[in-house]
């Protein structure tokens, strides 16, 4: 019988072989651990995308039920608006309101003009570009279906004495709507056989109110050369609402540098802060109207028209008094003590109080006519107030 031979395991396993085996389980092993964490993350990710989608799908419907009330109220108000309706001022034969649009080539007026028909009229009109430096221009009226108009200046921008004359004369409706209007080196005017009128224009053939439409670019370029346009406003009278057409989507929903932009681009344009507005220029982003620019519109033409009656209502008042100082005004020796003392009360707002103690101090120096005041002025003017004294004093004694 022979001997057994006994053989012991690391006879028969190798103990390198052991420690890969050992390796590769634990590798398999990290392996089936990290696809695991990879399928929990992609669907987690899944997950935090699908509530991301609802959650923003659940916004974009509250605020376009939001803009679409918001819509509704504003082109409602737009659409049925009434001269006199935004501040309560006497038509005296104005029917409908007058916006002068401005800004240079490319700053979005067609957009603006496009959005506004859209949404006001249902219909929109092919405007061609052109560059208000050259050739012949028309100026171009819109929204005629309703109580207020747009008027696309075409261009103003570098303003030299021609072009500085050629605004004043529309916005003082000298110029007026669907005339071709010549634009050269040497002048700015119309044509043979189209006359600009002269002497007084009537009230309701001026511009009322002025959109200045930018585009975002430079707002220090921009400063530069709007001063004179600026000071052409002032000087008419003219406040204008702020209008910023943006190009770059990006930079028009990055809430701080849009509002950045639009801090520098209202000082450019002389518009107040709360008077100026954004939008997104469709035309060359190539892009559909937002809900949001399309209310931005409506808010600008509502402001539009809340500046253009009080442009009226201010026109009216200097109209007003522009009449009063041109009546001729009775012989003030002539007159009676109390009709004497009623004018200058009127001319200065006094009230009845005071007119009435004033005549009643008169009286007690029995002075009943203004000769009388005049030749005892140096005793009463001391018993009264320094701002009825003078005013009374100027009347006596015009100088």
């Amino acid at each position: 019988m022979g001997t057994r031979e006994v053989v012991t395991w690391h006879d028969t396993y190798k103990e390198e072989a052991v420690r890969d085996a050992e390796r590769e389980l634990q590798r398999q092993h990290e392996e089936d651990r990290q696809r695991d964490r990879d399928r929990r993350d992609r669907a987690k990710q899944e997950r935090d995308r699908r509530e991301k989608q609802e959650r923003e799908a659940r916004e974009q419907h509250e605020l376009n039920s939001k803009m679409s009330g918001l819509r509704s109220s504003l082109t409602d108000g737009l659409k049925t608006y009434q001269v006199g309706s935004k501040t309560n001022i006497a038509k005296q034969g104005i029917d409908h309101v007058n916006i002068a649009m401005f800004g240079p080539t490319g700053s979005g007026k067609s957009s603006f003009i496009q959005i506004a028909e859209k949404v006001l009229i249902g219909k929109t009109t092919v405007i061609t570009q052109s560059d208000a430096k050259e050739g012949t221009i028309i100026l171009l009226e819109f929204l005629p279906e309703l109580n207020f108009r747009l008027f696309d200046t075409r261009g103003f921008f570098d303003l030299n004495e021609s072009m500085h004359q050629e605004l004043d004369n529309i916005l003082t409706g000298k110029i007026r709507p669907s005339q071709v209007i010549v634009r050269d080196e040497e002048e700015g005017s119309l044509p043979e056989g189209q006359a600009m009128r002269t002497g007084p224009v009537p009230l309701k053939d001026r511009m009322h109110a002025v959109i200045c439409l930018l585009g975002h670019k430079d707002p220090k370029e921009y400063s530069d050369k709007m001063k004179n346009i600026r000071a052409s406003l002032k000087e008419e009278g003219y406040s204008p609402v702020g209008a910023l057409a943006f190009i770059n989507e990006a930079d028009y929903v990055n809430h701080d540098k849009r509002e950045s932009l639009m801090v520098k681009m209202s000082a450019s344009m002389g518009s107040p802060r709360d008077r100026t507005y954004a939008f997104i220029n469709h035309l060359a982003t190539e892009t559909e109207v937002s809900a949001e620019s399309a209310i931005n519109v409506m808010d600008i033409l509502d402001t539009a028209l809340i500046a253009a009656e009080g442009y009226i209502k201010v026109q009216q008042q200097r109209e007003k008094y522009a009449k009063e100082r041109a009546k001729p005004k009775a012989d003030a020796a002539a007159m009676s003590i109390k009709d004497f003392i009623e004018q200058i009360g009127e001319e200065h707002k006094w009230d009845e109080k005071k007119v009435n103690s004033a005549l009643q101090l008169l009286e007690d120096e029995d002075i009943y006519d203004v000769a009388g005041l005049k030749q005892f002025w140096d005793d009463v003017k001391p018993k009264l107030s320094i701002g009825m004294r003078s005013a009374i004093q100027n009347a006596l004694f015009p100088k």
